[in-house]
């Protein structure tokens, strides 16, 4: 979030070389502060929970994860969810600025609300789902019903974006608030797919987090790269906005179907 409002700052004062530089050099305390406090095996009663975790998660192979078809229904979310979350994160000062006129400074702040309300409904859906979960609602329910609402709330964002097409048709106070929506509404997946992986596989949600996420990452790549080559074929977001509409359908359905909410591995 802050990245987005200080980058186009840093670039018209010091030069793109400094975005690197000051992102790169923040690492550094951060490093610092994680190994400070995160706890190690060294702690009292770690090493022999440690122990017992490590022979559980052995006990789950990869084999038995890919065959496992409630972790393919995460795969599908992730793939899809990182598809949209890289599209928006790459190219949504972009649309803000070649479709809605504003100049870069503007954009990247109009960029930067989405995401707020983002990392505010990340959050509150733990909180939502754990407090449905305590009410007595099923996992797989809780599970399945968010991941629905956070992939058919966007669908439904971006195809109203599309149908108002690049012509200026949006005001940016109107495109802004349809973005919000779609942000802060797919952050409901954080209780959805993403803490799915531990119902699932509660003792090896780490190998399932990885195999899930590596899809999803390769996804967030092909679509930041597809954003490019269609943009520059047709000069419009609109046909990019309708597919990213289309996938957002296809994981609702996929995770409603496949998902499940109880142990699996």
């Amino acid at each position: 979030m802050l990245g987005l409002v200080l980058s186009p700052l840093i670039l018209a004062t010091l030069g793109w070389q400094w975005l690197f530089y000051t992102f790169g050099l923040l690492g550094f305390p951060l490093l610092l502060f994680w190994f400070a406090k995160v706890p190690g095996e060294e702690e009292p009663g770690a090493s022999r929970a440690a122990t017992k975790g490590s022979t559980d998660e052995q006990r789950v192979t990869m084999g038995a994860i890919v065959r496992c078809p409630a972790v393919w229904a995460i795969v599908i979310a992730n793939v899809v969810n990182h598809w949209g979350y890289f599209l928006y994160l790459n190219w949504m000062p972009v649309y803000f600025t070649r479709c809605l006129g504003l100049d870069l400074a503007k954009s990247a702040f109009v960029s930067f609300l989405p995401w707020t309300f983002m990392a505010v409904g990340s959050s509150l859906a733990g909180f939502f789902a754990d407090g449905l979960i305590g009410k007595g609602v099923a996992v797989g329910k809780v599970r399945k019903y968010l991941q629905l609402v956070a992939f058919l709330v966007p669908a439904l964002g971006l195809f109203g974006i599309s149908a108002a097409g690049d012509a200026g048709h949006l005001t940016p106070a109107l495109a802004t608030a349809l973005f919000v929506a779609i942000l802060g509404v797919t952050s409901l997946g954080q209780a959805g797919f993403v803490a799915n992986m531990s119902d699932i596989a509660p003792s090896a949600a780490g190998k399932v987090f990885g195999l899930c996420n590596t899809f999803g990452c390769l996804a967030g790549t092909a679509s930041v790269i597809s954003t490019g080559v269609l943009l520059d074929r047709t000069g419009s977001f609109t046909l990019i906005f309708q597919m990213t509409a289309i996938l957002y359908l296809v994981g609702a359905a996929a995770f409603f179907l496949m998902s499940r909410g109880d142990r699996q591995l």
